[in-house]
């Protein structure tokens, strides 16, 4: 009968535990990260045979949980948080080229033409000059506050991007302060272990994450590098910037002269060769002379040995001659620096070829995108007593082109993610990210300014409604260079329009200005123009691409977003229908573990009953 009473209290403490277990869970219902318990109930050992048990006991509670369903959702929360922060950069570009019918870029660019057709109708009107002059700053002004409109959301991505650093570093340190405090405990407490998991579940919103728990050691990698081990080894991650400067190299497949790829080798006195930067700014070395002409015309000597006397440009030095112009010449030196063939690094700098003409390699000066620049080399030689003008362009395959990356290090070892807000952001402040959306909207402008500035600077009239576009194209053909001058630069932000020159435009000018609104095979390759082109197109349809390319990016990104929050969704809330806590379900527990408690609390009553029972009958 003892023995009946021992196992009717075990059964009331139980189901006391149950209830205070289902309260907790009601009581916890809306609260962060929480997961609902359940009591461990089992049956008591029996110690031998003569009885059918001991009762029950209740030693803890555990989570309700899933781990696979848990790692899931981390890796499918970092993916959404990729596309969301995505589909953010591109949604702040997309309020910059938004146009109406009569306001943004295009609305400019067609009033500019107009402005250009009014003053052709009357050459002589003060009305239409300042009209055209006002429309021309637009012009350059709209194009700067587009491109400024990107650079600023990159700015504040790269701002935030601190920011969002920062915070992982604290989760980090949150995560490794639970393990500590875990591992001074036999058993882990479920509070601690909660917290944890939220703590993850927010560090992937930021960065990919795998966790290992096995074996009851803890192991958190950010994209696949070790970040928190065991209980104190935490590791921050920090923010990494990466320059590399612009390298243009005029050289062939073989790299040797006179495959030089500009000079045939066979080289006459009076051939000019002229080294060009962004298109203004030039050194021209001539054969049989020893002296080069800058820019403004003015001449200086070329030493290529540097023993103090002047050397004459042959056929075997030109190359040199060229070099050494370019670093001597002040309007260059300091920008780029010139070198003959690929230069080798030495304790005492960089030192390149001496004795024998290689090839021209420039080099920017300042790394990273701000030492940008436009280079390209102009011959003008005579063949069999007729002069021929020719451009040549650096070799894209062994150039290279200036980089300005944002990358994520651990331990100073730089990582590559996989998803997560924070991969979305450095890959579009890294200008040689393949998925830099941002990069490919500036490096359109540029080369819209560059090709507009170019057909408006020069050309060459070939027939009566024929001409010969630009600067570029009027370099490599012969014949009388018509110089315009308004507008000038290879950049948006070089892009300058030059309000002088519209009072040296005639009537011949303005008849080629005009044919630029409609002309449909237009080059923005920043080369010469080249009518055969397939990709050519006209100045507003190649704006209006860029237009379309930032839409479409935007609603593909979008779509990518919508998507995966819907995967996300369903992934949560299966996860959530397991592991959150059901009022409904807890108030059955409730009356379940309550009728429990009842009839335990009875059986002790009526065990008590009878123990009366037996004492009133010994008396």
């Amino acid at each position: 009968m003892l023995n009946t009473l021992n196992v009717s209290y075990s059964g009331l403490t139980s189901a006391k535990i149950a209830v205070e277990n289902v309260s907790n869970n009601i009581a916890n219902e809306n609260t962060p990260g929480y997961k609902k318990r359940v009591v461990d109930m089992k049956e008591l050992e029996q110690t031998d045979t003569r009885f059918t048990g001991r009762g029950v006991g209740s030693d803890n509670a555990y989570r309700i949980t899933s781990q696979y369903m848990f790692d899931r959702l981390l890796s499918e929360s970092s993916k959404q948080s990729n596309f969301s922060k995505t589909s953010s950069i591109l949604a702040n570009v997309e309020v910059a080229f938004k146009e109406t019918e009569n306001s943004g870029f295009s609305s400019d660019l067609n009033r500019y033409f107009q402005a250009v057709e009014n003053l052709r109708s009357n050459p002589n009107s003060e009305i239409y000059k300042n009209n055209l002059a006002s429309e021309g700053k637009v012009i350059v002004s709209s194009l700067q506050n587009l491109y400024s409109s990107i650079e600023k959301t990159q700015a504040l991505e790269k701002e935030e991007l601190e920011s969002n650093v920062s915070k992982v570093n604290s989760l980090l340190q949150e995560i490794g302060g639970i393990n500590e405090k875990l591992g001074k405990q036999s058993v882990a407490t479920n509070d601690l272990l909660d917290k944890r998991d939220q703590l993850e579940e927010e560090l992937s919103s930021y960065v990919d994450i795998e966790v290992s728990r096995e074996n009851n050691e803890y192991e958190l990698k950010i994209a696949g590098n070790v970040a928190v081990r065991y209980n104190t080894n935490v590791r921050d991650i920090k923010v990494v910037e990466k320059t590399e400067p612009q390298v243009d190299r005029f050289v062939d497949s073989t790299g040797i002269a006179p495959n030089t790829n500009f000079k045939d080798g066979v080289a006459s006195a009076g051939d000019e060769i002229t080294f060009k930067l962004n298109n203004n700014t030039s050194v021209s070395v001539t054969i049989g002379s020893n002296q080069y002409t800058d820019t403004d015309g003015n001449t200086h000597d070329i030493d290529i040995d540097g023993d103090g006397n002047a050397d004459t440009v042959t056929a075997s030095n030109y190359v040199r001659a060229l070099s050494y112009s370019i670093n001597d010449n002040p309007s260059t030196k300091g920008l780029i620096t010139a070198y003959n063939g690929n230069y080798v690094e030495t304790t005492s700098g960089k030192v390149d070829n001496k004795t024998v003409d290689k090839f021209l390699v420039v080099e920017s000066n300042e790394s990273g995108l701000d030492g940008k620049f436009e280079s390209r080399i102009t011959v003008k030689e005579t063949i069999a007593g007729v002069e021929e003008r020719s451009n040549t362009y650096k070799d894209t395959n062994q150039s290279s082109d200036a980089v300005s990356s944002v990358g994520i290090s651990i331990y100073d070892q730089e990582i590559t993610l996989k998803s997560g807000s924070i991969k979305a952001q450095t890959e579009n402040l890294s200008s040689n990210s393949p998925n830099n959306k941002l990069q490919v909207y500036k490096d359109k402008l540029d080369a819209f300014a560059r090709t507009f500035a170019d057909v408006t600077d020069q050309y060459i009239k070939t027939g009566t409604d024929e001409y010969t576009y630009g600067e570029l194209a009027a370099d490599e053909t012969t014949g009388t260079v018509t110089k315009l001058s308004l507008f000038s630069g290879t950049s948006v932000k070089t892009m300058a329009f030059n309000e002088s020159a519209i009072n040296d435009l005639d009537q011949s000018d303005l008849d080629y200005l005009a044919t630029l609104q409609w002309k449909k095979d237009l080059s923005f390759d920043g080369k010469a123009q080249d009518p055969s082109n397939n990709e050519n197109t006209s100045f507003s349809e190649f704006f209006q691409e860029i237009r379309v390319n930032v839409s479409s990016d935007k609603e593909s990104s979008d779509f990518l977003h919508k998507t995966q929050k819907d995967v996300q969704t369903a992934l949560t809330s299966s996860y959530n229908e397991l592991v959150k806590v059901d009022k409904d379900e807890e108030l059955l527990n409730l009356v379940k573990f309550q009728a429990a408690y009842e009839a335990n609390a009875k059986i002790i009553t009526v065990i008590d009953e009878m123990l009366k029972t037996l004492l009133g009958l010994k008396r």
